[in-house]
């Protein structure tokens, strides 16, 4: 059985290829409840989000900041059963990046 560390890096490394920076912030207030960690994810349509990866409750958002344009607020309070959902959601370039990802691993299949 995998440990939670090993789930936070699993959860970074499955999305990297479509965000600017993804990062564990260890000693996050948050973290220290209900057995959560707190990953920072830059995009590259300039947001800036803190999410809380759950065992319990899965992934939601802490914070939410767009660059781009500051008046942009979201809901913050869904849950997600996976990083790249949530991304999916929040981040149309990672919604891009994604797409292509998954067309890139189709197109290998039919080699």
């Amino acid at each position: 059985m995998e440990s939670f560390r090993d789930e936070i890096n699993d959860a970074i490394n499955d999305v990297e290829y479509g965000v600017n920076k993804v990062e564990h912030i260890e000693g996050h207030t948050q973290s220290e409840e209900n057995r959560a960690a707190i990953l920072r994810v830059e995009t590259y349509d300039n947001i800036e989000l803190l999410v809380k990866m759950c065992i319990d409750t899965g992934y939601s958002v802490l914070e939410y900041k767009n660059n781009s344009d500051p008046s942009l607020k979201e809901d913050l309070n869904k849950y997600f059963d996976s990083l790249s959902n949530l991304l999916m959601n929040y981040s149309p370039e990672f919604q891009k990046r994604f797409g292509l990802k998954l067309t890139e691993r189709l197109m290998g299949l039919s080699k």
